[in-house]
């Protein structure tokens, strides 16, 4: 079954690709709400995804993603935060995506999630068949309740904690944005993550956790939306009313 998916539509499309975001752990698709906001101020197409708290692991969840982002009938920017990361570069291996934007990227097993999030309570969590409390301070700042979910599927953070699943490249375009002062993912582990999945990093000074939700985030949006037009060029970043023009030519 595919991921619930809302659309934030653009106010002038002039991009093909649509782009999915993906909450992360202990997060809800209104995380996203401003920077897809922006996005769509610019011209992108985008989709609000909830993976909801019944799909556990990150196999399962790239599963259900990959399916969602083939309803749409375009490959899709896929961006992803915190340990969503992991489950739209798998999705990406599943099926056909143009690019990934991994925002606050967390190390799996690393030593800075293992810090924020005590990998004993996980374990524990996970014999005992309960999903994981949010962990005190887990996005740096206070945010509003409509943004966290209160509890998460233990084996997906066993996943994200423990380094059960091994990053692999994806093949496509792909970037970690992340906060300069994040707790979570130290300066030395986004290089060597970076270097694992073979992406680009774009580090942005003094943000924490959430860099397109809260403080600068308007100018945090904006470095992604450039990345994007850099990155994808022309042949990915066909004009939308031409490319739905010519797919209703097709259809005829």
């Amino acid at each position: 079954m595919p991921l619930p998916i809302t659309p934030v539509h653009p106010e002038g499309p002039r991009y093909r690709a649509p782009v999915i975001f993906v909450p992360g752990l202990w997060s809800g698709p209104e995380v996203w709400r401003r920077a897809a906001g922006l996005l769509a101020h610019r011209g992108w197409e985008g989709w609000l995804a909830d993976p909801g708290a019944e799909r556990r692991g990150i196999s399962e969840r790239a599963a259900a993603l990959a399916a969602a982002a083939e309803e749409l009938g375009r490959a899709p920017v896929l961006v992803a935060l915190d340990g969503a990361g992991l489950v739209a570069l798998e999705a990406a291996r599943r099926t056909a995506v143009a690019a990934i934007v991994w925002v606050a990227p967390v190390a799996p097993g690393g030593a800075s999630v293992r810090s924020a999030v005590n990998p004993w309570r996980v374990l524990a969590a996970l014999v005992l068949g309960l999903p994981v409390g949010r962990p005190a301070g887990w996005t740096g700042e206070q945010v509003p309740a409509a943004w966290v979910r209160e509890q998460e599927a233990a084996a997906l953070i066993v996943d994200v904690v423990r380094g059960r699943t091994t990053p692999r490249p994806a093949g496509v375009p792909t970037v970690l944005v992340a906060g300069e002062a994040d707790p979570r993912c130290e300066a030395g582990e986004r290089v060597a993550l970076a270097a694992r999945v073979e992406a680009e990093v774009l580090a942005l000074p003094g943000a924490a956790g959430l860099p397109l939700a809260t403080g600068r985030w308007q100018e945090h949006a904006g470095v992604v939306h450039r990345w994007l037009v850099r990155t994808l060029g022309e042949t990915l970043l066909e004009f939308y009313e031409e490319a739905m023009a010519e797919r209703d030519a097709d259809d005829e």
